[in-house]
């Protein structure tokens, strides 16, 4: 009989999300240094109208720096935006950065941007704490705004995904 191996198996970046998504707000912050992501939210960028970036720095660390004079629920959507794309399309971060606009346009396709803000709105707004305030009668779009750090057109487009809208 062979001695059984305990082997401790590294987290992907999936599973260091999935940590910081049991409760509200969740934490992006934590979640993007848990990541190695450092995150400036008062950076200033040429165009006003650009919401953030993300890019590889020389020393092979990332960087998403936000808008500072958008509004700190702008500023949550864009760090989970951001976030999306380095775990979605850390390629085309490798390879040019990305700097989104106001309407979260970069560099990348179409298909690309709606990936991000789909998985923007899951690690803003998880789907099971979603779920678990609209079962407790927390449905009420301003208060489950101030309850994700979120704007209320973000938590009625994530209740209509997760098809919870009245």
């Amino acid at each position: 009989m062979l001695p059984k191996i305990n082997v401790q198996l590294g987290l992907t970046p999936f599973d260091i999300v999935d940590k910081f998504k049991n409760g509200a707000p969740v934490d992006l912050i934590g979640m993007a240094r848990a990541l190695k992501v450092d995150v400036d939210q008062n950076a200033s960028f040429p165009d006003p109208k650009t919401s953030g970036s993300i890019k590889k720095l020389r020393d092979g660390t990332y960087l998403i720096s936000v808008n500072g004079n958008h509004s700190d629920n702008r500023k949550r959507f864009t760090i989970a935006h951001e976030l999306a794309h380095f775990l979605l399309h850390k390629d085309i971060i490798d390879r040019k950065g990305l700097v989104d606009d106001a309407m979260y346009r970069s560099g990348a396709s179409r298909e690309e941007e709606y990936q991000a803000n789909r998985m923007a709105a899951e690690l803003l707004m998880p789907k099971s704490l979603v779920v678990s305030f609209w079962n407790a009668h927390v449905r009420s779009p301003s208060i489950l705004a101030k309850v994700f750090g979120a704007s209320e057109e973000a938590v009625n487009i994530r209740l209509e995904q997760l098809g919870l809208s009245y």
